[in-house]
């Protein structure tokens, strides 16, 4: 467990260079969502200290069919947000 927890603050270290980098882009789409979550867990992963396994834990599952088209992301009416979507989305509005 101390394992996950590590990652999920190696992920909220990272995810506000990342989403930075993309805030010229205007609108937090669910296209662009998906993007800055490969970027966030490419540059995580890049370190070293976490296993591609638990990375791939905090992606978003494929088996929720989170939309990745040119719609504004919202979670509205979602009963789970996965972790790398909910910390991207919490400093998108930061810096909005």
């Amino acid at each position: 467990m101390e394992a996950l927890f590590a990652a999920q603050a190696a992920v909220q270290e990272v995810v506000p260079a990342v989403v930075h980098r993309h805030r010229s882009e205007g609108v937090l789409t669910w296209a662009l969502l998906h993007r800055i979550e490969s970027e966030v867990l490419v540059d995580v992963g890049a370190t070293g200290k976490h296993s591609k396994r638990l990375l791939e834990m905090l992606r978003a599952p494929e088996a929720l069919a989170y939309p990745n088209d040119d719609r504004p992301a919202s979670f509205d009416g979602r009963d789970f947000v996965p972790v790398v979507f909910g910390a991207i989305a919490d400093s998108w509005a930061k810096v909005n």
